[in-house]
């Protein structure tokens, strides 16, 4: 496991948040299943919003400005909503579980599980018990994914985030 490491040049989605890099997953031409999850316990950090995301490093420039492809959510801790930041599909839902319910006990799961099929990755995402759908994103040779969790910026503390994994598996 690698030692997080803050995240140099966020995007535009990102500004407002102190953000960390859990390491990068190259994604070889082959199927391929690999993943990025952490938890928190909301009573137990000062942040009420916290974003999870998995960015490939290879940038679309249109008009001038540079845009990452990826799987990003951001999680409002205090209402439950998950809300899409990097492909404009707005609310992608919301956690029905009380936030004063998860301890260090039993933490908020936060994940992304992505299955490498021909030219497509297909995300799924499971924050507590619930999955959720989101758009799949093309796979070009070479793609390395970085695995990135932030909160509100002065809020991000090196507790924020307990038992960060990062994995990948042959299928």
């Amino acid at each position: 496991m690698h030692t997080p490491a803050p995240l140099v040049s966020p995007e535009t989605a990102f500004a407002s948040f102190d953000l960390l890099s859990f390491g990068k997953i190259l994604v070889p031409n082959h199927p391929l299943r690999f993943g990025f999850q952490l938890d928190i316990v909301p009573s137990m950090n000062s942040c009420t919003q916290v974003i999870l995301a998995l960015i490939s490093q290879d940038r679309d420039v249109r008009d001038g400005v540079s845009h990452s492809h990826g799987f990003a959510v951001r999680v409002d801790l205090e209402t439950g909503e998950i809300w899409d930041l990097l492909n404009g599909s707005g609310l992608v839902g919301w956690i029905e579980q009380s936030m004063d319910s998860f301890t260090d006990e039993e933490p908020l799961l936060l994940s992304w599980e992505v299955e490498h099929y021909g030219s497509a990755l297909i995300p799924k995402l499971q924050i507590a018990s619930e999955v959720f759908l989101y758009p799949a994103l093309r796979h070009t040779p070479g793609m390395v994914m970085d695995t990135v969790a932030g909160s509100e910026s002065g809020e991000l503390s090196a507790s924020t985030f307990i038992h960060p994994a990062v994995w990948k598996e042959s299928m």
